[in-house]
């Protein structure tokens, strides 16, 4: 088994370890940013496929293990860990470290190809695996506030996020539809 692999199969089992719902965390949102990354690496055969393996395996690690704090940067920092135990060089562990530290583009965006493809991975995950429906059960929300969330999330994935215009047109129909379920009155 290669390295991508193992530490695949160590986020599996930290996410039923540490108790969550693993149809959630892994099932529907890692594995979405993965098919994900792979459709966009298929169309961006340039790009380092396994610096982009380990970071949509790593990226969330802070929400994984539940540490307070800036999401990108814990979890940049929680990866090093992993992939130093893994035997990754210095500078493979500070290329992932940095498509991690990017992949919210929330204070810093990405550079790197590898960094956008993470990025754009990301927020079309959220298109497909019931992102807005778990958080709108949640209750964390009331209505107004939630559909008025769910817009700007929406905008941002779509508009700032996703960095190549094939990507967009793979959920261009999910996100309109989307779209117009948050602006129904």
């Amino acid at each position: 088994m290669n390295k991508v692999n193992l530490i695949k199969e160590l986020v599996k089992g930290e996410c039923d370890r540490l108790g969550f719902v693993p149809d959630w965390f892994y099932g529907s949102h890692l594995l979405a940013v993965e098919k994900f990354s792979k459709f966009l690496l298929k169309n961006l055969p340039k790009a380092d496929k396994e610096m982009v393996m380990l970071g949509v395996w790593l990226h969330d690690l802070q929400r994984i293990r539940s540490i307070k704090g800036d999401h990108q940067k814990i979890g940049a920092k929680e990866a090093g860990k992993v992939l130093e135990k893994y035997g990754y060089t210095k500078d493979e562990i500070i290329k992932v470290k940095n498509i991690i530290r990017t992949h919210s583009c929330s204070d810093l965006k990405p550079k790197t190809l590898e960094g956008k493809i993470l990025a754009s991975a990301d927020a079309m995950s959220h298109y497909v695996n019931d992102f807005y429906i778990k958080i709108a059960i949640s209750g964390e929300r009331n209505l107004d506030d939630y559909k008025k969330w769910a817009l700007e999330k929406l905008n941002r994935d779509y508009n700032k996020k996703i960095f190549f215009s094939f990507a967009k047109k793979e959920i261009k129909e999910r996100h309109n539809a989307l779209k117009k379920v948050f602006t129904m009155k």
